[in-house]
């Protein structure tokens, strides 16, 4: 019995370690699925819209097959990446912590900014969407919580060096939420003299596809566990470590 479990944890390990990348441009997005259960109706029910200003616009991070995105280096600013020619992707993962239904929407980029300067390959932006119940008819947004680098804190009065010092990876707010379209928050993805960060605006934006954690094909959910597109905020590793930074109560 130890032999058999050992057998396929290193099986699960050569698939980690041997996910195939393709070209970052020729990752096609998972169409949307019909939202058949209590938790997929409240990820499409409560879907962000996002207006993306500056650095690089959001792009698939995976396909179904499991083909995961070769990023963009560091260098070249955002050529290339302004837009995503087979379109863009949310990730969405749900559950229940502390007493919240806790929704987390995920976008993948190709590459890291700060300002206009690319500094890595990879990147990931989130928010995370507190209601009371999925179950109920009429769920209430309870609070919002996006995600920024740590370094980051856009909100102090002006920008100087104190700009750059936060103690916290998520800026947070409690009902009553702003700029929300009905049950859609509306959230901008841009940066202010460092690395880009979520912040909720005014503005309208854009939706892409949501795909839930539930929903996504096992080779594709597979490929979320490695490294290979970079730290994602809603694998298993990283999902309750994360809903517990952006924890707004």
């Amino acid at each position: 019995m130890k032999l058999h479990a050992f057998l396929i944890s290193v099986a699960v390990a050569f698939i980690r370690t041997n996910a195939v990348s393709i070209s970052y441009e020729t990752v096609a997005p998972i169409a949307q699925p019909e939202a058949v259960t209590i938790s997929e109706k409240a990820g499409v029910k409560f879907k962000p819209q996002v207006k993306m200003d500056g650095g690089c616009t959001s792009f698939p991070a995976v396909n179904a097959a499991g083909e995961t995105s070769s990023g963009l280096p560091a260098d070249g600013g955002n050529y290339g990446c302004v837009e995503a020619p087979l379109g863009s992707q949310v990730y969405g993962r749900a559950t229940w912590y502390k007493g919240v239904w806790a929704i987390m929407y995920a976008w993948y980029y190709p590459k890291s900014f700060i300002a206009i300067v690319g500094t890595g390959t990879h990147d990931w932006q989130n928010a995370v969407v507190w209601i009371d119940n999925p179950a109920v008819g009429t769920p209430k947004i309870l609070g919002l919580s996006t995600s920024k680098k740590s370094e980051t804190n856009y909100m102090k009065p002006s920008i100087t060096t104190e700009t750059f010092k936060s103690s916290s990876n998520y800026d947070k707010a409690k009902a009553p939420i702003q700029n929300v379209n009905v049950t859609s928050v509306k959230l901008v993805s841009t940066s202010i003299l460092g690395p880009m960060f979520l912040r909720s605006t005014p503005e309208a934006g854009e939706f892409q596809d949501l795909i839930m954690w539930s929903q996504l094909p096992e080779a594709a959910r597979t490929a979320f566990a490695g490294k290979e597109i970079g730290d994602v905020p809603f694998s298993d590793a990283n999902f309750q470590k994360k809903l517990g930074e952006a924890w707004p109560f």
